[in-house]
């Protein structure tokens, strides 16, 4: 009896899924909050200002679908795809983005507080001007990224691949990091204040107005990075090798 009611119940659920996706699609809803969508199809759909408030985005498809001003507060979009899509000023605060992909998306203006973003794939995504604090990017791949004027106080970036990014103006305050590649990226007038940077790699990086005050950093790598001479002023360095590729000798200094 229970597999016969639970058919029945599965059979009753899919047209209502079916229902929303469609509805969504062609606009005759704009809200569909905590719905399940899992796996569902929004390949070049036009949900501009949709709310889908803690909605459930597993394995669905947002590829190149416009997202702007999105609701997508809290939802759970594991292994989703979001290639190409434009969440411009999207609300994903503290939503779950594990392992999805956003290949070259935009998300200028985009509330990603709280998010987490490990293991994503973000390579070449416009992030200019989002608000990132205490966001998760562990393990993710935003290789030339455009990251400029970024909030990502507090952020968790342990073995981020942020490789030839632009970070100018960002605030990297208080973030954690731990075998990040910054590998020449530009990073002028960036604020790492505060942060955490242990076995991480800033080769050729413009630091160039960028401040370190009271930044930890240890056993990383700075050499041919452009820095001004007050650069590391008010950090804690142990064990990096410098811009001008020396190793520092045993022991923290007060990077004057």
């Amino acid at each position: 009896m229970r597999i016969v009611i639970a058919a029945a119940l599965a059979l009753m659920a899919g047209p209502v899924f079916a229902d929303d996706v469609a509805d969504l699609i062609a606009g005759t809803i704009r809200e569909c909050r905590g719905c399940d969508l899992h796996g569902a199809n929004f390949k070049k759909a036009d949900l501009t200002g949709v709310d889908l408030t803690g909605a459930n985005l597993t394995d669905a498809t947002f590829h190149r679908a416009n997202l702007r001003g999105a609701i997508l507060t809290g939802v759970t979009a594991i292994g989703t795809n979001f290639n190409l899509a434009d969440l411009t000023q999207a609300q994903m605060a503290k939503g779950d983005f594990t392992r999805s992909m956003f290949y070259s998306a935009q998300l200028s203006g985009a509330d990603l507080s709280g998010a987490n973003l490990t293991e994503t794939r973000m390579q070449e995504v416009r992030l200019t001007s989002a608000k990132l604090p205490g966001a998760v990017l562990d393990r993710a791949i935003m290789h030339d990224a455009r990251l400029n004027n970024c909030d990502f106080t507090g952020a968790s970036f342990l073995g981020t691949n942020l490789e030839r990014t632009r970070a100018e103006r960002s605030k990297f305050i208080g973030a954690t990091m731990y075998s990040a590649s910054f590998g020449k990226s530009h990073a002028a007038a960036a604020d790492f204040s505060g942060a955490t940077i242990t076995q991480s790699d800033f080769y050729g990086v413009d630091l160039r107005r960028a401040t370190f005050d009271g930044a930890k950093i240890s056993a990383s790598r700075f050499t041919r990075a452009a820095t001004d001479e007050g650069t590391f002023t008010g950090a804690v360095l142990t064990n990096n090798f410098m811009p001008d590729g020396r190793l520092q000798s045993q022991g923290p200094s007060d990077g004057k």
